[in-house]
């Protein structure tokens, strides 16, 4: 039986060919999308996986009784260059036993130090006023990859005198390097994304490698009745039939897997989750190809072996064939109901109400209601379009379609979910996105931000030196710079609340006072270089305000939302510049080079913190390399707070684009399979005259109806439901006028999925001209 399967599998005649290459090319083009994604979620998991050197821990400096020879003092920060993180880490060796960094062989010595080959590169051709002047010392090496997440990050290790560490607070004495994994806050949404988008991707694979292995299932069930009647039995029959789909699939799986090598270069210069992994990390491993090697063919054959039910029954059984029981409007409940659930907890969303589980059971109903309903709606379409026909074409296809929505549905069933999860982020990132990125003059995205306002009774910088740091930075061409100062009535009142609540019963700790002064000032004078913050009444000299979101706030949308800060009623006071102490800095420029070059003089400006309320100032390691302080523009930390949910959205418009295409597959096998079930009629219909062109339309309708209706009903309920949600959740932070709509990476996603899986249906078309010629008009 197993030969005779491989006889009737690959010398079955041209129409077993044809079955032959359309299931392989079905197959393939599943294995090499799954492959892919299996490809960077093992380049995903073996980052994660990375011994986490930055995670190293150890005894503060301060209660160190002296050096040891297997320790070093270290000392991790993060600087920042144009958006991009820099992992800084200042360290002394104490002793010849000190243990080694991973991706060097020695550890730098004082005015030394390695750099990852990314920022060595920058290092050599930014500006030295830019990036380099921040960090002293000449390179003597490289970081390697086992130091690294990615191609592109930006780390160094610095050396550094053991003296440049007394005092300094963060500084701790280490004699392990850390080798436990880091779990983030974003590794296990990225995890789990990973697997939502290999079940988002195997659906439609799984419906396609079914459809490809059913391909002409009426054609093999007369053929297998017929070896019934001659005497072969059920089991026999299973044989057969288990080879037959073996053998497309296991060609379609070293296809597919071929495929993927070919491809697997420019898969790994795709970044989903933000940054480009290792190349040599993005593959499925030898377990993914003999996974795809051996269960695909595994699963084609279940696939057939469920598709003979009928034929099991007895050789008579394919003759005995049912319609199939036409989709009731009950189909439509789900989808109703979610309809109406889903808009009204959107309209009443707010954080102290139920409205979130409301908004999960609408969600829930609307994904769901969209399957169930998918049918309902395929008839109801081609029932209109049959109505409607104005031609031969459309008549033909719509009554075909019509007779069996189901099947048509089921062909492209996988996209529902998939373009209507894409097309409620389509909206949701975007707009979040703008909402903490807006434009115009309220726009604060080149903004630098620089808080020194950091000691415990709200201290800054020393008058002198704030003259100095704003004078440096207003040298700068291009910059315009706002300081804002310490207010002494706010420091004073600190000290004496404090001094209260440690002179109050412990079990009855004061409440701090409903009014507090404002804790900043700024001179009306300055505010004319940076109008978003506001301005003063008229006449008025200088006033208070809180400066704690636009200094120190981490969320844009509470940054815009505070917005302006300082209006007519903010209180005016009659201080003078001279002696008051600099809070911080707002420093815009449109260039951001001058920006870098700002940033750099800044930190090379001088280290002050606050160490007990003493402000302590040096030349050597600055606050700010140190972690203290991390001057960033207001447009960085967007796209720090943006950066996750982007990623997101690149991520499901890629799983949109792959769903059509993979819906595409499917759709041109069931066009290949209809061909070979039709070939006679199709043949009689070009032998009584009819243009072979009526015939590639009638196939084109029936292939991308399904496609079209399907693609446009989930859209439109995807984009009719994330619209209200993402309305009502800027209307919570006081946004009203931020445009809600999908961007252009929507439509492209959407067009060029739907332009692709169309152009597949179009592959399969010649196939009608070779299978049809009138002159080979016979039947066997």
């Amino acid at each position: 039986m197993y030969r005779l399967g491989l006889q009737l599998a690959l010398k079955g005649g041209r129409e077993t060919l044809v079955r032959l290459l359309l299931t392989t090319g079905a197959v393939a083009v599943g294995v090499a999308i799954l492959l892919g994604v299996f490809a960077d979620f093992h380049a995903f998991q073996k980052t994660s996986d990375r011994p986490s050197w930055e995670s190293t821990t150890g005894i503060p400096v301060s209660s160190v009784p002296g050096p040891t020879s297997n320790a070093m003092l270290w000392h991790y920060s993060e600087n920042i260059y144009k958006g991009q993180f820099i992992e800084q880490l200042d360290l002394a060796a104490l002793g010849p036993k000190a243990p080694i960094l991973p991706g060097i062989s020695k550890l730098p010595g004082a005015g030394q130090f390695y750099a990852s080959p990314a920022l060595s590169n920058l290092l050599k051709t930014v500006p030295k006023d830019e990036l380099g002047d921040r960090f002293p010392g000449r390179q003597v090496g490289t970081i390697g990859k086992s130091a690294l997440s990615f191609p592109n990050e930006l780390a160094i290790y610095i050396g550094r005198p053991p003296a440049a560490f007394t005092d300094l607070g963060g500084a701790a004495e280490v004699t392990h390097i850390a080798t436990a994994p880091q779990l983030q806050g974003t590794t296990n949404m990225y995890r789990e994304g990973f697997g939502i988008a290999a079940i988002a991707i195997l659906f439609p694979l799984l419906i396609l490698i079914n459809t490809a292995t059913k391909l002409a299932a009426a054609r093999r069930e007369e053929r297998y009745a017929a070896i019934r009647l001659i005497g072969a039995t059920s089991r026999q029959i299973n044989v057969i039939a288990s080879v037959d789909a073996i053998i497309g699939a296991l060609f379609g799986a070293i296809v597919g897997s071929l495929i993927f090598l070919a491809i697997r270069p420019a898969v790994a210069d795709i970044s989903i989750s933000g940054v480009k992994f290792f190349s040599e990390y993005v593959t499925p491993t030898l377990w993914g190809y003999i996974g795809m090697i051996f269960g695909v063919p595994i699963i084609a054959a279940l696939a057939s072996l469920v598709s003979l039910r009928r034929v099991r029954i007895s050789p008579l059984g394919v003759s005995r064939k049912s319609v199939s029981k036409k989709p009731g409007v009950w189909r439509l409940v789900p989808l109703v109901a979610g309809a109406i659930v889903f808009p009204y907890a959107a309209y009443h969303l707010s954080p102290s109400s139920n409205s979130p589980a409301a908004l999960f059971i609408g969600m829930l109903l609307i994904m769901s209601g969209l399957v169930v309903s998918g049918p309902w709606l395929t008839m109801q379409v081609t029932r209109l379009l049959a109505l409607n026909a104005r031609s031969a074409p459309s008549l033909l296809a719509s009554r075909r379609l019509a007779d069996n929505p189901k099947a048509a549905f089921r062909t492209v069933s996988g996209l529902v979910l998939a373009v209507f999860v894409g097309s409620f982020f389509s909206v949701f990132v975007p707009a979040l996105n703008q909402a903490q990125n807006p434009g115009g003059h309220t726009s604060l995205n080149n903004v630098l931000r620089v808080p020194y306002n950091i000691g415990p009774t709200g201290g800054g910088v020393p008058a002198a030196q704030g003259a100095a740091i704003v004078s440096g930075v207003r040298s700068y061409g291009g910059a315009t710079v706002l300081p804002v100062y310490v207010n002494p009535a706010f420091v004073a009142f600190q000290a004496a609340f404090n001094a209260a609540q440690r002179k109050a019963d412990p079990n009855h700790p004061l409440q701090p006072p409903a009014n507090p002064p404002n804790d900043s000032i700024v001179f009306c004078s300055d505010l004319s270089s940076l109008s978003a913050i506001g301005t003063c009444a008229p006449h008025v000299r200088a006033v208070t305000f809180n400066s704690a979101d636009v200094l120190g706030g981490d969320n844009p949308l509470e940054i815009y939302k505070s917005l302006p800060v300082v209006t007519g009623n903010s209180p005016s006071i009659s201080y003078k510049v001279q002696g008051l102490q600099l809070a911080g800095l707002l420093v815009k420029s449109n260039d951001a080079n001058t920006l870098e070059k700002i940033r750099t003089y800044l930190t090379i400006f001088g280290a002050h913190r606050s160490i007990d309320s003493k402000i302590v100032g040096g030349n050597d390691l600055t606050a700010w390399q140190m972690g203290v302080f991390e001057p960033e523009t207001i447009g960085e930390v967007a796209q720090i707070r943006t950066n996750d949910i982007t990623n997101v959205g690149r991520a499901v418009l890629a799983i949109v684009a792959l769903t059509l295409i993979t819906a595409g597959c499917s759709v041109a096998v069931t066009v290949g399979g209809s061909l070979v079930e039709r070939k006679r009629p199709f043949t009689l219909l070009r032998v009584t005259g009819v243009p072979l062109g009526i015939l590639y339309r009638v196939i084109l309708l029936e292939a991308a109806l399904p496609l079209v209706i399907v693609s446009i009903v989930a859209a439109g309920v995807g984009l009719g439901v994330g619209i209200p949600v993402v309305k009502e959740l800027l209307k919570n932070f006081g946004l009203t006028n931020v445009p809600v709509h999908p961007n252009e990476g929507y439509y492209v996603a959407m067009g060029a999925g739907a332009v692709a899986a169309l152009l597949l249906v179009v592959v399969t078309l010649p196939l009608l001209r070779t299978m049809t010629k009138p002159e080979d008009a016979r039947f066997e």
